[in-house]
Parts: structure tokens; C-alpha cells; sequence
């Protein structure tokens, strides 16, 4: 009973973190030097952020978090995917990485790169959470989906542009932007799109 009532707690506190607020530019450091993401209109996703506390990294594109309440949930990072470190990778999400064991072998340490970039960027400072008014809430296993922010950083978007991650096939506001930086790093070769060589 006392994990429902945390539940329901945590589902009232994001369904009124909803009711506004912007998502400021992200920018995104790659190759020694700051790119911007696009511009704040480009990134607005008109929701309020909440303050979390990640208590683990599962993976690159999964945190176990605690909110202010003292109640925990696991999030999935809305719009991307990371290799797997946990599981065998499937090279075909992965456009033009090739289905072998040296592609498999590619995509396990990009997935090992993505993690651990996640713990650094975890500790660099507050961390927030903001869903997303055009995506599902929460996804398989019952994640909640959102973007993770270190302190006006979009962590889900600094994994796509420094190639960490993959653009996810979902619906969500800031799909567009996502990708086109996804593009850039495939043009760049960055992080797992050099397994396509």
C-alpha cells in the first residue's frame, strides 16, 4: 500500500508540474567547443521542471531518481536510446552499423561511453526533470518519460549531439530538433556513429 500511495503521490506532483514554464537553449560541448542546440523557441516544451535527486544510473538513457517527497521512480530519458550495456544490441536500430560481432562489440562500449558520461554529468550539478505535453507519460515498465536537466543543461539532447544516442521512434515536442542534431552527428562520426565505419 505504502508504494501505491507514492505513486500516487509522485503522479500528483507531475501532473502539476505541467502547467508551464520554457525550456531555456541548450548548449552542447563537443570536439573542445560549444555549439548551440537551437534556438529557446526550438526547445520550448512548455513545462515545469522538478527537483530530483538520481540515487542511480542505471544506464545511459535510464536513472532511478528520488523526488523532494522522499518517494522514487525510475525515468527513462524521453527521445533517445542508448546501446546497451546489460543486454545484447540489435545493430539494425542503429542505422547503417553493421549486424556483426565487431558492430555488436562497437555498440557495447558506446553504451559503457554513454553511461559513464551520464555519472560525470550527474555530478556536475542540481538535477531537474521535465515531461513533455506531447509524449506518453510513462513508457514500458512503467518508466516515467522525461528530459533530465543538469542544471540548464538537456541531458537527453547532449546525448544525441555528442552521438551517445539515438533519436527514439516516439512522438514528442522537440522531435524535429532532435533530428537534425542527430544528422549533424551522424555527419560528424561522433561517439556510436563511428561503429558504421
Amino acid at each position: 500500500m505504502r508504494r501505491w500511495t507514492g505513486l500516487v503521490v509522485a503522479l500528483a506532483v507531475l501532473a502539476l508540474a505541467g502547467c508551464g514554464g520554457t525550456v531555456p537553449e541548450t548548449p552542447t560541448e563537443y570536439n573542445g567547443t560549444i555549439q548551440p542546440a537551437a534556438s529557446d523557441s526550438d526547445l520550448d516544451v512548455g513545462t515545469e521542471r522538478l527537483n530530483v535527486t538520481v540515487v542511480q544510473v542505471v544506464d545511459g538513457d535510464t536513472v532511478d531518481i528520488r523526488y523532494e517527497n522522499g518517494t522514487r521512480d525510475t525515468v527513462r530519458l524521453l527521445g533517445i536510446d542508448t546501446p546497451e550495456v546489460e543486454a545484447d544490441n540489435r545493430p539494425g536500430e542503429y542505422e547503417g552499423i553493421p549486424d556483426t560481432d565487431a558492430g555488436r562489440a562497437c555498440l557495447y562500449e558506446a553504451g559503457i561511453d554513454a553511461s559513464e558520461y551520464v555519472n560525470e554529468r550527474i555530478d556536475e550539478g542540481p538535477v531537474t526533470i521535465a515531461v513533455d505535453p506531447q509524449a506518453d507519460r510513462r513508457g514500458g515498465y512503467d518508466r516515467l518519460l522525461a528530459y533530465v536537466y543538469i542544471g540548464e543543461d538537456n541531458l537527453n539532447y547532449e546525448l544525441v549531439a555528442t552521438g551517445r544516442a539515438r533519436v527514439y521512434e516516439s512522438s514528442f515536442t522537440l522531435r524535429e530538433t532532435f533530428d537534425a542534431t542527430e544528422q549533424r552527428a551522424k555527419d560528424g562520426n561522433r561517439g556510436l556513429w563511428a561503429c558504421r565505419e
